[in-house]
Order: structure tokens, then C-alpha cells, then sequence
């Protein structure tokens, strides 16, 4: 004899199964093997850099203390990859925190040019330290 709430049970775990696999999808577009590094000490290594879109790119917390990344009005739909940028539930957030010696990135799927702020605590005069950089992704950009 069968179970209706067995039945019940399986294709209830089938839809979530059918669901969860829906939003596992590849990016669009892959990603290249450029890595470009924005190493942050009490300055940026590089405050403007340009790449192509795939390319990785990687903020590194060389400082003893935490630094705070901010890109204001980033959006999913224009991500190839990202690591850092999310909350625990992986929903994109516009701030990644980085403790001592910890890394963010992120890869843009088209042509764009993102401004981002790097926030660290500091002994110098102010007490808050204010990094401003810009990324451009560009398609004409030689190899």
C-alpha cells in the first residue's frame, strides 16, 4: 500500500531539488585567467586600473588591520564571478569586508567603469582612512 504522506514527501523534495538546481546556472560569459591585484596598505598599489571584461579582479588587505571595500550600485546581472561580495544567504552586497591578509574579487561580464572606495581605520589624524579608486573595463583594451 502506498503512503500519501510519502508520495507527498518525495515531490515536495523534488521541487526543492528542481529549484535549487535552476539556480545553480553558469555565468553567461566565462571568465578570463587575468588576476589584476589592488593591493590596499595605506594606499592603493593601484587606484585606476583597466581590464577586460572576465578579468578577475582582486582587492588584498595587506594592512594589520580590517578594510572595508565599497562600490556603490553594483549589480548582479553585471557579474561574471564574485567572491566577498555577498551575504551568508549569497546576496550580492555592495561592501566587502576584509580582515588582515584577506581577499575580495570581482569579474565584470561588458564594458563598465566602476568607482569603489577602500575604508580602513588608521593612527593618523582622522581616525578613518578614505582610499578612492576606479576600475574600467574595456573590450579595446590591448593584451
Amino acid at each position: 500500500m502506498i503512503d500519501p504522506k510519502r508520495v507527498w514527501s518525495l515531490g515536495v523534495m523534488a521541487v526543492l531539488c528542481g529549484g535549487l538546481s535552476a539556480c545553480t546556472s553558469l555565468p553567461q560569459t566565462s571568465r578570463t585567467s587575468a588576476i589584476h591585484d589592488i593591493k590596499i596598505t595605506e594606499k592603493l598599489a593601484s587606484d585606476s586600473l583597466v581590464v577586460r571584461p572576465g578579468d578577475e579582479i582582486r582587492w588584498v588587505n595587506l594592512r594589520k588591520d580590517s578594510a572595508r571595500v565599497d562600490i556603490p550600485n553594483l549589480e548582479s546581472e553585471d557579474l561574471a564571478c564574485q567572491r566577498g561580495f555577498s551575504n551568508w544567504m549569497g546576496l550580492l552586497r555592495e561592501t566587502a569586508e576584509l580582515k588582515a591578509n584577506e581577499t575580495a574579487s570581482l569579474c565584470f561580464k561588458k564594458p563598465l567603469i566602476i568607482n569603489y572606495n577602500v575604508r580602513a581605520e588608521t593612527a593618523l589624524g582622522g581616525g578613518l582612512l578614505l582610499l578612492p579608486g576606479t576600475v574600467r573595463i574595456d573590450n579595446a583594451m590591448p593584451r
